[in-house]
């Protein structure tokens, strides 16, 4: 404990002396100038001496994560007007998950080029039965989209168990097996109604 509170006090006398050094700049500066250019520049050079410049850096990166994802929302949806109505959607149930935005972004186009509407509703009921199994989102629409081709192994992930039947899926969660129509609204109603029997709140 001794050893440790002689560490704190000699990095606390390196900090006073760093912000000395900035202190003394500040004054020489505001000496030579008072113009708010200037001005802002000191301010800058604060943030930097204080370790969190690196702000600015993601607030530019975030940025540019949004413009991706609307351009890519314009692409899939066909217009601005769609992908902005979209992307209010991705954003206000976001908002209140623990999900990160990309993720719910890639879950959504996944489940539109799966032929699933994917409203607020229909991310909310995909989000607790990927909550209830430790997943992310994108792991349940992914086994969803890949039903609707065929591949069903994904969906083992989430204890469903799903078999072609001529033209029928033959899904079994725990224990309980019925027929599925083989489509992609179809598996998505499949998979809501598990979730609403059995995980309404995972969420939460």
């Amino acid at each position: 404990v001794d050893e440790l509170i002689v560490q704190i006090r000699a990095d606390t006398r390196q900090l006073q002396k760093g912000l000395a050094t900035v202190q003394g700049s500040m004054a020489a500066l505001d000496k030579r100038t008072n113009t708010s250019i200037l001005s802002f520049k000191r301010l800058g050079g604060v943030l930097a001496a204080v370790g969190i410049g690196a702000i600015g850096a993601n607030v530019v990166s975030t940025a540019a994560k949004f413009e991706t994802l609307e351009a890519s929302l314009r692409a899939i949806t066909g217009s601005a007007e769609a992908a902005g109505a979209s992307f209010d959607v991705i954003r206000a149930f976001t908002a209140g998950t623990t999900f990160q935005l990309e993720n719910v972004s890639s879950a959504f186009t996944t489940l539109l080029n799966a032929g699933i509407t994917p409203t607020t509703d229909v991310l909310q009921d995909f989000g607790n039965v990927a909550a209830a199994f430790g997943k992310d989102i994108t792991q349940i629409s992914q086994a969803a989209f890949n039903a609707t081709t065929g591949e069903m192994e994904m969906l083992k992930q989430f204890n469903v168990v799903m078999k072609v039947e001529g033209d029928k899926f033959k899904a079994t969660f725990n224990g309980v097996t019925q027929e599925v129509d083989r489509n992609g609204e179809a598996i998505a109603e499949y998979i809501r109604g598990i979730s609403k029997a059995n995980f309404p709140t995972a969420i939460e």
